[in-house]
Protein backbone atom coordinates (compact mmCIF):
# COMPACT_ATOMS: atom_id res chain seq x y z
CA UNK A 1 0.00 0.00 0.00
CA UNK A 2 2.40 2.50 0.98
CA UNK A 3 5.09 1.27 -1.96
CA UNK A 4 3.16 2.84 -4.09
CA UNK A 5 2.83 6.50 -2.62
CA UNK A 6 7.17 6.73 -2.66
CA UNK A 7 9.04 6.61 -6.03
CA UNK A 8 12.71 7.21 -5.20
CA UNK A 9 15.90 6.00 -7.09
CA UNK A 10 17.94 6.56 -3.33
CA UNK A 11 19.23 4.26 -1.38
CA UNK A 12 18.97 4.83 2.75
CA UNK A 13 22.07 2.68 3.96
CA UNK A 14 22.73 1.71 7.71
CA UNK A 15 26.58 1.41 7.93
CA UNK A 16 27.54 0.69 11.31
CA UNK A 17 25.50 -0.39 14.85
CA UNK A 18 23.35 2.40 16.83
CA UNK A 19 23.88 2.80 20.52
CA UNK A 20 21.37 3.83 21.77
CA UNK A 21 23.01 5.55 24.84
CA UNK A 22 20.67 8.39 26.01
CA UNK A 23 17.02 7.77 26.59
CA UNK A 24 15.84 10.36 23.71
CA UNK A 25 18.31 8.70 21.04
CA UNK A 26 15.90 6.21 19.65
CA UNK A 27 13.18 8.23 19.20
CA UNK A 28 15.35 10.81 17.55
CA UNK A 29 16.98 7.92 15.44
CA UNK A 30 13.63 6.40 14.15
CA UNK A 31 12.14 9.99 13.57
CA UNK A 32 15.45 10.69 11.03
CA UNK A 33 15.45 7.58 9.36
CA UNK A 34 11.02 7.77 8.62
CA UNK A 35 12.08 11.54 7.45
CA UNK A 36 14.82 10.28 4.94
CA UNK A 37 12.87 7.04 3.80
CA UNK A 38 9.83 9.83 2.74
CA UNK A 39 12.81 12.04 0.99
CA UNK A 40 12.14 11.56 -3.32
CA UNK A 41 15.64 13.10 -4.48
CA UNK A 42 18.59 15.50 -2.61
CA UNK A 43 16.59 18.86 -2.86
CA UNK A 44 14.34 17.12 -0.23
CA UNK A 45 16.93 15.33 1.60
CA UNK A 46 18.74 18.93 1.93
CA UNK A 47 15.24 20.42 3.36
CA UNK A 48 14.16 17.38 5.80
CA UNK A 49 17.90 17.53 7.21
CA UNK A 50 17.29 21.48 7.94
CA UNK A 51 14.37 21.17 9.33
CA UNK A 52 16.16 18.36 11.70
CA UNK A 53 18.86 20.29 12.32
CA UNK A 54 16.34 22.68 14.22
CA UNK A 55 15.91 20.41 17.07
CA UNK A 56 18.73 19.90 20.06
CA UNK A 57 18.15 16.81 20.36
CA UNK A 58 19.28 15.83 16.81
CA UNK A 59 22.19 18.36 17.29
CA UNK A 60 23.21 16.58 20.19
CA UNK A 61 23.31 13.32 19.21
CA UNK A 62 24.22 13.72 15.35
CA UNK A 63 26.95 15.13 12.71
CA UNK A 64 25.52 15.34 8.88
CA UNK A 65 27.31 16.89 5.83
CA UNK A 66 26.59 16.14 2.04
CA UNK A 67 28.58 15.30 -1.05
CA UNK A 68 27.69 15.88 -4.47
CA UNK A 69 25.21 13.26 -4.55
CA UNK A 70 24.94 11.44 -1.10
CA UNK A 71 24.43 12.49 3.12
CA UNK A 72 26.14 11.25 5.78
CA UNK A 73 24.90 11.16 9.06
CA UNK A 74 27.88 10.26 12.01
CA UNK A 75 26.49 9.35 15.68
CA UNK A 76 28.21 11.27 18.48
CA UNK A 77 29.34 9.50 21.80
CA UNK A 78 29.48 6.29 20.38
CA UNK A 79 32.11 4.66 23.01
CA UNK A 80 35.47 4.34 21.96
CA UNK A 81 35.71 0.66 22.09
CA UNK A 82 34.46 0.74 18.77
CA UNK A 83 36.99 3.13 17.18
CA UNK A 84 36.43 6.98 16.40
CA UNK A 85 34.02 8.88 18.89
CA UNK A 86 32.31 10.23 15.68
CA UNK A 87 31.54 7.18 13.30
CA UNK A 88 29.29 7.25 10.15
CA UNK A 89 25.99 5.80 11.26
CA UNK A 90 24.11 5.98 7.89
CA UNK A 91 24.20 7.66 3.89
CA UNK A 92 22.21 8.22 1.67
CA UNK A 93 22.95 8.07 -1.64
CA UNK A 94 20.75 10.19 -4.45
Amino acid sequence: MYNDLILTDMDVKIENLFFGWHEKLPETFIRLVNTLVLTRNGKEVREAMATLAQDKDFNDFFLYGFGRRHLWVKQKGVPTIYGNTDYRLLIVEF
